[in-house]
């Protein structure tokens, strides 16, 4: 508790010293740090999104010698403070991004998101089985603010991502995949739709040579790969479904893949391991019919048309957004 107090004060002397590095005098939260197409952003936001107080709290937990640099010395909290100019850039960003979405009608309203932000808390509250008040108090415990805070904070993140879902569900709407384009992926990517050879098999496997061969001897003679494995304590003899390479080593296979179906290799020594295998059924490589994974391929094609769309408008159309945007920015470091 008392290291926990300790430094929540050297935090709170960060903050004092910020406010008077960036503007010389106290701000308010509602203070306007930056100006995009006219729309504010507020140091309120700022502060939210950079959050050098827990920032502060988890690094003083890692290594206490650096937590002491970056607050107790004037490069450390000119190096925060160029943090904090890098978030609000970040900032900038996602707020071009909702009005690049605005510029296309796809910008959610207010109601929407907070609509959402509270479905989400909600179904997180009742999950966790606690109540707001609860839930508020914990979020302070944690130096993470208020439950109105962390709705704030949602909020904003919420809006952002939204805005880029509608967006991108707008500018992909028109894609298509053609019967043509699914048969020809099909053909051209025939291996990815087909299954190996597939074994089963029956392997005993043993630490010493006089074992395996007295196990293979026993097996030979009419006694069953169970009976056999029981006498020795051997639970684990029975492998379904096994493509080369899998369990066992690869010289194993190779003496496998080159045996009929019934036969009986071995003992095999591998790495001083002995292996006496039976090939009990073997399944040959077998190819999907398109039917059955024509609605695999359209998805994935679907989605990289989607995707190439996107990139593409994003490239082109977003750019020439930003670079014609009047964007003030008030929140300057040395």
């Amino acid at each position: 508790m008392r290291k926990l107090l300790v430094t929540l004060l050297v935090v709170f002397s960060i903050f004092l010293v910020f406010a008077e590095d960036a503007t010389s005098t106290s701000l308010p939260s509602t203070s306007v740090v930056a100006v995009v197409n006219g729309e504010e952003i507020t140091l309120e936001l700022l502060n939210s999104e950079a959050d050098i107080n827990g920032l502060l709290v988890k690094i003083s937990e890692v290594d206490q010698t650096f937590f002491d640099v970056l607050s107790n010395t004037d490069e450390g909290v000119k190096l925060l403070m160029r943090y904090k100019r890098a978030v609000l850039e970040q900032i900038i960003d996602k707020l071009l991004i909702i009005q690049f979405a605005e510029k296309y009608g796809q910008r959610p309203s207010e109601e929407e998101v907070m609509a959402f932000v509270d479905q989400q808390i909600s179904d997180y509250l009742a999950s966790q089985g606690i109540d707001e008040k609860t839930f508020d108090m914990y979020l302070q415990y944690a130096n993470m603010g208020t439950l109105e805070d962390f709705k704030k904070k949602l909020f904003f993140n919420t809006l952002v991502n939204m805005s880029v879902q509608n967006l991108f569900n707008y500018i992909s709407k028109d894609a298509t995949v053609t019967e043509e384009e699914i048969k020809s992926y099909y053909n051209n990517n025939i291996d990815a739709f087909s299954t190996p050879t597939t074994y089963d098999l029956y392997v005993l496997t043993f630490n010493n040579e006089t074992q395996a061969k007295a196990a293979k001897d026993k097996v030979i003679s009419g006694i069953d790969f169970e009976s056999v494995a029981e006498e020795f304590n051997l639970n684990d003899f029975r492998f379904q479904g096994l493509a080369k390479g899998e369990t066992f080593p690869s010289k194993l296979w190779d003496y496998i893949e080159n045996t009929i179906t019934g036969a009986i290799l071995g003992p095999v020594n591998i790495d001083n391991t002995y292996y006496l295998v039976k090939v009990v059924n073997k399944v040959p490589p077998q190819v999907k019919a398109l039917e059955e994974v024509k609605e695999e391929i359209e998805n994935e094609l679907l989605n990289n048309k989607k995707s190439d769309l996107w990139s593409k408008f994003i490239d082109e159309e977003f750019e020439k957004f930003k670079k014609e945007s009047d964007i003030q920015i008030f929140y300057n470091v040395e």
